[in-house]
């Protein structure tokens, strides 16, 4: 997992949207294995690609049909349920089985029946479900508690072991766990390395990692 700190968060917002060309870059070039994103057909460019953001967008749907928008329809659904559950049990959301009718139950426009956490991982899930060649977060575990992060940050490194996950983060929490780190600031890439590295060797990232917030515990886990 490859984590970026950014300055801006408007900044970090756009960065990851580029990579599936929600937005278009105006200059320089994105590749994936050395091919740029320009030179892919765009519906096979986005089935590489599945994204969680911490504002999630969910529907007026059920979790199932939320978790499995970007999963095969003409799969059996035998195959589409146990992706619906793998990929719940990855992003920590059991508590799926608690609701009123399970994995089946409607979670209303937006999923504002749920917590923020919860909406987050079923976000996260539906993610995940797609079992995408590069997965692309941002921020998408700002609601959790931090031993409900690392759950998630453990699973979904088992999970999608074959999967490149690059994660936008502030929490230093988060950071920790990439292999790789990159501090960007005011538009530009200024170090590289591992989080201990760059504690050690930056001294802006050391300040963003001294000044957050203390991490507080999600209500509804």
């Amino acid at each position: 997992m490859s984590a970026c700190i950014c300055s801006s968060s408007k900044l970090k917002a756009t960065l990851l949207q580029l990579v599936p060309r929600i937005f278009d870059i105006t200059g320089g070039s994105i590749t994936i294995d050395g091919v740029s994103v320009h030179d892919m057909d765009l519906g096979d460019l986005r089935k590489l690609t599945a994204f969680a953001f911490e504002d999630t967008t969910l529907f007026s749907s059920s979790v199932r049909d939320n978790v499995l928008l970007g999963v095969d329809p003409e799969l059996p659904e035998t195959t589409r349920d146990d992706l619906a559950w793998q990929a719940l049990y990855a992003a920590d959301a059991g508590f799926v089985t608690d609701l009123v009718d399970g994995i089946h139950t409607r979670i209303g426009e937006e999923g504002f029946s749920l917590s923020g956490g919860q909406r987050q991982r079923i976000a996260l899930a539906r993610a995940i479900a797609a079992r995408p060649a590069l997965l692309l977060l941002d921020d998408p575990l700002s609601a959790l508690d931090t031993k409900t992060e690392e759950r998630v940050i453990d699973q979904l490194q088992t999970v999608l072991d074959k999967t490149t996950t690059f994660i936008i983060a502030h929490r230093s929490s988060t950071v920790a766990l990439a292999d790789r780190v990159a501090l960007m600031d005011h538009g530009k890439i200024v170090a590289v390395g591992t989080h201990h590295e760059l504690l050690a060797s930056s001294p802006r990232y050391r300040y963003i990692m001294a000044s957050q917030p203390k991490t507080k515990s999600e209500v509804d886990v």
